[in-house]
């Protein structure tokens, strides 16, 4: 029952993180999600989810600090999107570990970017690949952050992202 409430709790972060209109927030926020997420998936036994969401606490961090000189490399893309490869072959749990592993490289691009239009775009395919692993998983929050996740990308696309007439 805890587990499934962190995992609510990290859903919750999750869709209020896409409406923030700062690369900063969004991240923020989704330091938050990365924190309840860790253990959540640590208490229902998916450990491929657990290390690439405790990896990500770390991404977060760094990439709150995108506009200090120590943050601002882009070589920190290639670090943690190597850090989540790692990863994913240490927990290997087979075929499905491939769909959270791409999805973390796939938001290490998105986070690093300072653009709110590009992390939402780029991010997006993200989605549909942990909804699977969560499904599979027992995930409820994550089933949920997903399914919503992605209507708050297009919203957030819709209110931001959109040329105004």
């Amino acid at each position: 029952m805890i587990a499934q409430l962190l995992g609510i709790l990290g859903f919750l972060l999750s869709i209020i993180s896409f409406q923030q209109n700062t690369q900063k927030r969004i991240v923020f926020v989704q330091f938050l999600a990365n924190i309840s997420f860790t253990i959540h998936f640590y208490l229902i036994g998916a450990y491929t989810g657990s290390i690439l969401n405790g990896i990500a606490i770390v991404r977060s961090f760094v990439y709150c600090f995108k506009d200090k000189k120590w943050a601002s490399s882009n070589i920190w893309i290639v670090i943690f999107s190597l850090a989540f490869i790692v990863a994913g072959i240490y927990t290997w749990e087979g075929p499905l570990s491939i769909l959270p592993t791409t999805a973390m490289v796939l938001s290490s691009v998105s986070f690093g970017i300072k653009n709110p239009k590009l992390v939402r775009r780029i991010y997006f395919p993200c989605s549909p690949m942990w909804l699977i692993y969560n499904i599979v998983g027992g995930s409820i929050g994550g089933v949920l952050t997903e399914c919503f996740a992605m209507v708050s990308i297009i919203i957030g696309m819709l209110r931001f992202d959109r040329k105004k007439k």
